[in-house]
């Protein structure tokens, strides 16, 4: 019993170092393709801040990752009103969890790149699923997103090695805002500030790719949802809501 604590340190001294290397590695790899981690979450869900927690500490420290806040609804009646929470997001979680083979939604819960779920405050977990999904790309598409000057963007996806015929793959584009702070005064929550990054403010489908050279142009009103977006995501998924086979992301705040 006296070796417990030990092992306990030890275990998560193991767990820091295996995370460090793993920033490490993605900082020296600048090509590598972005991953995507989804975190559905929801401000009136009271194991959701130390997954919000996560998710900002993976955008602040690593640049081979796009993480994605989608605030679900379906915590809106129990106490706490997520002014974020949309039918969208619930919708495109539901389509994972068909996906994915789950009988169930719940938060917090992490997509890593449309093909991996982990309980988004499982750090070990999601991390291990990031590596996974860093190392088993199939097709590296540099996807170019840039501002066309009228207040809309241009996206250009370029052809799979070898040429098209590949599966269709759904291009959508997402909208999100960097970072918000609200005080919660009700539900599970009450009396904390939450702190929620790169908050998902709408996404709709552009197009389709079948693996031949494809050109989007997105007007821009279609950037724009209920509220401005300082950012926007560019991210090509096999089928609807498969795997994740490309991404990349334009700040349109000017901040970068």
């Amino acid at each position: 019993m006296k070796k417990r604590p030990l092992y306990i340190l030890l275990c998560f001294a193991a767990a820091v170092a295996f995370i460090f290397v793993a920033e490490r590695q993605a900082r020296a790899e600048s090509d590598a393709p972005l991953v995507v981690v989804e975190l559905y979450t929801s401000q009136g869900c009271s194991s959701c801040p130390a997954a919000d927690a996560f998710l900002g500490e993976l955008i602040e420290m690593r640049d081979d990752i796009l993480g994605l806040e989608f605030h679900v609804d379906y915590w809106d009646n129990l106490g706490w009103k997520d002014r974020f929470s949309s039918a969208e997001s619930t919708a495109r979680q539901r389509a994972y969890a068909k996906t994915l083979g789950l009988t169930y939604v719940y938060t917090p819960q992490m997509v890593i790149n449309g093909s991996a779920n982990e309980v988004g405050s499982d750090k070990m977990g999601v991390i291990a699923a990031i590596e996974s999904a860093r190392k088993s790309y199939a097709v590296h598409l540099d996807i170019a997103v840039a501002a066309n000057g009228a207040g809309g963007v241009e996206v250009s996806i370029p052809a799979a090695v070898g040429g098209g015929g590949g599966a269709p793959a759904t291009v959508w584009l997402v909208n999100f805002d960097r970072h918000f702070v609200t005080e919660v005064t009700a539900g599970e929550n009450n009396g904390r500030k939450m702190n929620n990054n790169h908050v998902v403010r709408g996404h709709k489908a552009i197009g389709t790719w079948t693996g031949e050279a494809l050109n989007i142009s997105v007007a821009a009103d279609q950037l724009a949802s209920a509220d401005s977006s300082d950012g926007c995501a560019v991210i090509v998924q096999s089928g609807k809501h498969g795997a994740i086979i490309g991404a990349a992301l334009l700040w349109l705040d000017g901040a970068g």
